[in-house]
């Protein structure tokens, strides 16, 4: 696998930006700092095993669902987008990425499935298995709110719903092209028995169809786990999630050798992730000039991006949540059973002026596009602190210097020469170089004129 042949040479800050940008939704500059020096296997084993706070579920998910009161229903579901918003504003685990991409491979939306507390049920399986895709395939068969979502509660012996094995086939495991419409309606039939028992799926196999089926090539009285052990054997599987992976966290179009590299990994791994995230992300692939700011950021990856970037993070979950809905990808409501497209999907001639909007508005402590003020959840004023944000970088009084840092820290790519000269004119606002002083009144103004120029830049949407 000479294409992920490991980087050994110690990780410089841009590195170490570039790393922490890709693997967290926190690319903070502390955490930039941390692991310079480290060699990348070394960084990213640090990241990947570094301990995680326990994240509960609501107290309300462990009652029975009322699923008649709609009013109840719709106050559960804004109340389970607050509770994940505010996990993703206070953690730096790489757990938090990977599950975004999970959550965008295992679609469900709150609308279809109604019950928040399944959704719930969902995530926390996701949260529990993100690092073991067999494992977490095998659970996504009777999840409640899978089973809901795509009707996988109503298949029954003599009458199997197709829903749920063409979008395991085509958008869970395989891809089109992979599968037969043959092996859709027979493993249609190995699906059959789920029912949702409170919180949960339960399997009765007195509703299973328990005879013979042939699913791709394969000839047995299969049942639902048979179904998911005869796919996981599939080379196109290896390939399809090695795909995924590397749409994530490297670049959009990635070579079909690199994903055979890496399907490899997969493979020998009985599809763990952890393996996977090792080898990439310390290879001197990952590290290729060019990938750097080949990726668009996500609305969450640009909202909580930027929040943790200033520490903002006790902003209005609800806010965060209008913000992200305003730009298109709405708290676990993907547009389709495909989810999200994601990429050059998220800049349009409609979301990129708001993406600037929500960028200046925020760093000058107020909501998007109005005189409103910026409040965390208990309705008290936030002004981002960008004299503390820019004092956390060395030679803070050095105007050339605190414009690269400030660059730097926020931008994927390296500014030119001529980037760097126009946002120093726009920190300096008419001053010579000499006269900056953080500590001087007229800082805080100029501080912020200098990151909304960045985050007003075209680059800023990159990662």
């Amino acid at each position: 696998m000479a294409n992920l042949r490991e980087r050994t040479s110690p990780l410089t800050l841009d590195e170490a930006f570039h790393l922490v940008r890709r693997m967290t939704l926190q690319p903070t500059y502390a955490l930039a700092a941390s692991i310079v020096g480290k060699r990348p296997a070394e960084a990213v084993a640090a990241l990947l095993d570094a301990p995680e706070a326990p994240f509960p579920s609501p107290e309300w998910a462990a009652k029975t669902p009322n699923v008649v009161d709609f009013n109840e229903a719709y106050k559960l579901w804004i109340e389970m987008q607050r509770w994940w918003i505010d996990r993703v504003l206070t953690s730096t685990s790489v757990r938090e990425r990977l599950i975004m991409m999970w959550h965008n491979t295992f679609t469900s939306d709150y609308l279809t499935v109604y019950v928040a507390h399944w959704m719930v049920g969902q995530h926390q399986m996701l949260r529990s298995n993100a690092f073991d895709y067999a494992e977490m395939s095998r659970r996504i068969v009777g999840d409640a709110a899978m089973l809901r979502y795509l009707n996988g509660d109503q298949s029954i012996k003599g009458r199997p719903n197709e829903n749920f094995a063409r979008e395991w086939f085509e958008l869970f495991a395989l891809g089109i092209g992979n599968y037969t419409e043959n092996d859709v309606l027979e493993a249609a039939r190995a699906f059959t028995g789920w029912r949702i028992s409170g919180l949960v799926g339960t399997y009765n196999r007195q509703l299973a169809d328990l005879g013979e089926k042939t699913i791709l090539g394969q000839t047995g009285p299969w049942e639902w786990k048979d179904v998911i052990d005869i796919t996981l054997r599939q080379p196109a599987c290896a390939r399809f999630i090695a795909r995924k992976l590397l749409r994530a966290y490297v670049e959009h179009e990635p070579s079909a050798e690199t994903i055979e590299d890496v399907a490899k990994i997969l493979r020998s791994s009985e599809y763990r992730i952890r393996p996977v995230l090792l080898t990439l992300l310390s290879s001197e692939y990952f590290f290729t000039p060019n990938l750097r700011g080949a990726l668009i950021k996500s609305p969450l990856e640009l909202v909580v991006g930027l929040a943790s970037a200033l520490n903002v993070t006790t902003v209005s979950r609800q806010y965060v949540s209008q913000v992200m809905t305003r730009l298109t990808q709405e708290p676990f409501y993907p547009p389709t059973v495909e989810g999200w497209k994601g990429h050059h999907a998220w800049i349009t001639s409609s979301t990129f002026p708001q993406r600037q909007r929500f960028g200046e508005s925020f760093i000058d402590g107020r909501q998007v596009g109005s005189s409103s003020k910026l409040t965390d959840d208990a309705g008290r004023n936030l002004i981002p602190d960008v004299i503390a944000f820019m004092k956390q970088f060395p030679e803070v009084n050095d105007a050339d210097k605190i414009v690269a840092h400030v660059a730097q820290a926020l931008l994927a790519i390296p500014i030119t020469k001529e980037q760097h000269e126009a946002l120093l004119e726009i920190m300096l606002a008419g001053a010579q170089k000499y006269e900056w002083d953080v500590n001087a009144p007229s800082a805080v103004q100029r501080a912020r004129f200098l990151i909304q120029a960045i985050v007003r830049m075209p680059e800023f949407q990159l990662m």
